[in-house]
């Protein structure tokens, strides 16, 4: 159940950040390209220190949880090399936010597997977004030759459903541990009364 609780909450939080990011792009669209690949530059190594600190904070480390870190070191890296090199990486927007949102739909996937294991019922619909994401994903990594302007607007919606997504998720798999919960206090609540009527009837 704890494992469960912090992968919501990590979840919460990068999809809050994708969420910022993708109305940026949407809704200042005139900005340079050179000043908004700096600034994405900056978001990139924050979103990278996320995935590092959340590594660091956990007492339990997976597989995935290191899958997790190495894309942090790797997303912070580029998000340092594109701050140095903002005129030369405007032409890659479009193919590294692909790869990024790729990333994204492999961690959302991952989650599916969670929720089927748990057997909650509508662990499809996970399935169906995770597919989408990697579609998104896919078509902005080998589409990456429309216009720079339009992709920018494309990344920010698609940066906004991703997030969307994330949280929808991490609210299934909250549901999912609570119900999980009620059910073993319930279990142990008739345990207990068993127990109680258990003893009562040896003293008659």
């Amino acid at each position: 159940m704890e494992k469960i609780k912090k992968m919501k909450i990590d979840y919460i939080v990068e999809a809050l950040v994708m969420i910022i990011v993708g109305g940026i792009l949407i809704f200042w669209p005139e900005v340079s390209l050179t000043i908004m690949a700096r600034a994405l530059a900056v978001l990139l190594t924050i979103i990278g220190a996320l995935f590092i600190v959340a590594f660091l904070l956990k007492t339990e480390r997976g597989i995935i949880d290191s899958g997790k870190l190495a894309v942090g070191i790797l997303i912070a890296a580029i998000g340092v090399w594109i701050f140095v090199n903002p005129g030369t990486f405007t032409s890659f927007i479009p193919k590294l936010f692909g790869v990024f949102i790729i990333l994204s739909g492999i961690i959302n996937l991952s989650q599916t597997f969670t929720l089927v294991k748990y057997k909650y019922s509508l662990w499809w619909i996970s399935l169906i977004l995770a597919i989408i994401t990697l579609g998104l994903g896919g078509f902005l990594l080998f589409r990456s030759e429309l216009a720079k302007e339009l992709v920018v607007n494309i990344i920010g919606g698609f940066l906004i459903y991703d997030g969307v997504s994330n949280i929808w998720t991490a609210s299934r798999l909250a549901k999912l541990e609570k119900t999980v919960h009620r059910a073993v206090r319930e279990a142990e609540a008739i345990d207990t009364d068993a127990e109680i009527i258990e003893v009562h009837d040896s003293r008659k």
